[in-house]
């Protein structure tokens, strides 16, 4: 999937998170004063009135200005560098989706807050497993519009990596809906920020991993720019997905699933069924889905 903008970041957001940044890594907090986790990972948010009510007070105001003014006040009334407005600002937008300036809306006030892209990601990505579909479906378009991909750029996961080493370096598990979502979307991308993010030190082990992503990579390229048919099947790279879905590490096994699905003649029936059967439930579901 390529996308040079979304919707959501109308209004200039764009234009403010192109330029390349440094992310620090940052120890994760996945809840804040406005989020509950369930041990089932499942948050929702729990919406400040006061914020709510300035919010719907800003959407109606068209003076530039008195607009930012506003939106610095909100943010000091939250007390933080305006982590804590963006839930706030997602859980408005879910209720007012079928207006049309809410896009634009969500954009502008996004631009307005003087955070690092990091932090604004990091406050987004745990509502990937928001108990509310409309909330997860405006994450994840956020998300891809802070990924500053086009038709000839992959997407840039650093700001994910960050919060996945954060997870790693910390002893715990990377969050599961992140990892999906970058798999989703881009595999290649996602495969190579994994090896990074989890700290693989041993290059017997990297270097097998990004081989075979590089041989697959190389077909689709040649593919796309005619060196190759459209349709056609490489031995080399049938065979690097065939060792990919037997490798110890779930989320490489998954870079194969996700291959497969997409790409099913790269792939035999005997890969196909290994990976229906995978020990893992997040390798299984990506050919159920």
């Amino acid at each position: 999937m390529t996308c040079s903008k979304v919707d959501w970041l109308a209004g200039g957001l764009a234009q403010r998170v192109r330029p390349a940044f440094v992310v620090s890594i940052i120890a994760i907090t996945h809840m804040n004063a406005a989020t509950k986790a369930a041990d089932d990972q499942v948050v929702e948010i729990t919406p400040d009135n006061a914020c709510q009510a300035s919010l719907a007070n800003l959407f109606s105001t068209t003076d530039k200005p008195a607009f930012n003014r506003q939106v610095d006040q909100i943010i000091a009334g939250q007390g933080d560098d305006g982590r804590q407005v963006v839930p706030q600002l997602v859980w408005y937008a879910a209720r007012h989706q079928q207006e049309t300036r809410t896009k634009a809306f969500v954009g502008q006030v996004l631009a307005r807050i003087a955070a690092p892209k990091s932090v604004i990601v990091e406050a987004l990505v745990p509502h990937l497993d928001n108990k509310d579909a409309a909330i997860r479906g405006i994450v994840k378009e956020l998300l891809v519009g802070y990924e500053d991909r086009s038709a000839t750029r992959p997407p840039d996961y650093s700001a994910y990596r960050a919060l996945i080493e954060a997870d790693v370096q910390s002893g715990r598990e990377p969050q599961s809906s992140l990892v999906q979502f970058m798999y989703a979307s881009d595999p290649g991308t996602a495969l190579q920020t994994m090896v990074r993010a989890c700290q693989l030190r041993a290059p017997d082990e990297i270097k097998p991993i990004l081989w075979s992503e590089h041989v697959v990579s190389e077909l689709f390229w040649k593919r796309r720019y005619g060196f190759v048919e459209r349709s056609a099947v490489d031995a080399a790279v049938v065979r690097e997905i065939e060792t990919l879905s037997r490798h110890p590490r779930w989320w490489v096994r998954l870079y194969a699933a996700e291959i497969v699905k997409s790409h099913p003649e790269l792939s035999g029936a005997d890969v196909v069924k290994r990976l229906k059967e995978d020990t893992d439930i997040r390798v299984r579901e990506v050919l159920g889905r």
